[in-house]
């Protein structure tokens, strides 16, 4: 249990927390604006609809930002208790800087708990809708792609034939490039429907499908077979991969079910477990980098100045994010398994804050 001193400090950190998340907000709001707004200037959208492009995107900003906002908003808190003798009064009764800094990875703990169960599914709903969005007004395409629980769905164009069409396998292999029960059901430019094939392969090269074991069944005339068919298309290997769900489109109690599904149907999930893996270890995460803003504060006094320290917190912020960076790269090329990638970082900066603790310790002995 809490108790005043305890619930004090806490109160302190959550001021911080909440102050620097409204700055960074701001900043992050009017920045997305300036982009979006860049983004459309020669596609005649509408100001109402970058307003709203701006603002469903934001809370994925904050989402990106902050560990940031989590470690800076943590220096910021400790400096004021420095400032105003808080912790010296503190450290007088008996209080060591570990206590101290318990309070605070409460505090984060609860805010990353937060925003995996409870800020996470709203962030998809924001996500699905702004990527509705920006398909509609910004890149004005629709999407080629999508995956059901039955198999995939594709739409193209086989101009050869003047026919649109709707492509369905119950399997993919090779992220998409081959197809395997497939169904191509066609359609004219009325949207009449004009005929059905079925096969047991589909490979995808540059332009065509590469069809095997192909019955054809037109509208009026009779079926026939095919043993190797081209079929004209206007999708690309790529177009497959950009319009399936991103994976923070999920909301994390589907996310595992999902990668389950993708690995059945042959396709790599592995953008979708960096994402799980990065929500399951974002309160260690933030728990982390609180602790780490504690031992880079651990010898300050009242009248020190803080700029070497706040140099010091810059510079570090930056290695984290290019360790962390560099992990993601290597998990998403599948060099590293999800879980090390995404669990690395929070474990070293665990051992950084320690081991600079120890040193602070040492150093006063």
């Amino acid at each position: 249990m809490f108790d005043k001193l305890n619930i004090y400090i806490f109160k302190r950190f959550l001021v911080s927390f909440l102050l620097v998340l409204l700055t960074l907000s701001v900043i992050l709001f009017v920045g997305d604006f300036v982009e979006q707004f860049r983004k459309s200037t020669t596609k005649n959208v509408p100001i109402n609809i970058i307003f709203q492009l701006t603002a469903l995107n934001f809370p994925s900003l904050i989402f990106f930002t902050l560990p940031i906002i989590t470690f800076f908003s943590s220096i910021i808190a400790y400096l004021i208790l420095i400032r105003n003798s808080e912790k010296i009064i503190i450290g007088s009764i008996g209080m060591s800087n570990i206590k101290l800094s318990i309070p605070s990875i409460i505090l984060y703990v609860t805010v990353g708990i937060i925003f995996v169960f409870v800020a996470n599914p709203l962030l998809t709903i924001f996500e699905e809708k702004y990527s509705e969005l920006e398909y509609k007004y910004i890149d004005r395409v629709d999407k080629f792609a999508s995956i059901t629980k039955n198999g995939l769905w594709l739409k193209q164009e086989n101009k050869a034939k003047n026919l649109s069409s709707v492509l369905y396998a119950k399997t993919i292999k090779n992220q998409g490039k081959d197809l395997i029960d497939f169904m191509v059901l066609e359609y004219d430019a009325q949207g009449a429907f004009q005929g059905r094939l079925d096969g047991q392969k589909a490979e995808l090269n540059d332009g065509y499908w590469l069809m095997s074991e192909t019955q054809i069944s037109p509208k009026y005339d009779k079926s026939i077979y095919e043993k190797n068919l081209k079929y004209e298309t206007n999708i690309k290997l790529e177009d497959i991969t950009d319009s399936l769900s991103s994976p923070s489109s999920i909301p994390i109690w589907r996310l595992a079910t999902f990668i389950s599904f993708l690995e059945s149907l042959g396709y790599s999930a592995i953008d979708f477990k960096m994402h799980f893996y990065n929500l399951i270890f974002l309160p260690l995460y933030l728990a982390a980098l609180s602790l780490l803003a504690s031992s880079l504060v651990i010898n300050l006094k009242q009248n020190d100045k803080y700029t070497l320290t706040l140099t010091y917190s810059f510079i570090l912020i930056f290695i984290i994010y290019f360790l962390s960076n560099l992990l993601d790269a290597l998990g998403s090329t599948g060099q590293l398994h999800p879980i090390i990638a995404k669990s690395t970082v929070p474990i070293v900066v665990i051992i950084l804050s320690t081991g600079i603790f120890y040193y602070s310790r040492i150093n006063k002995s």
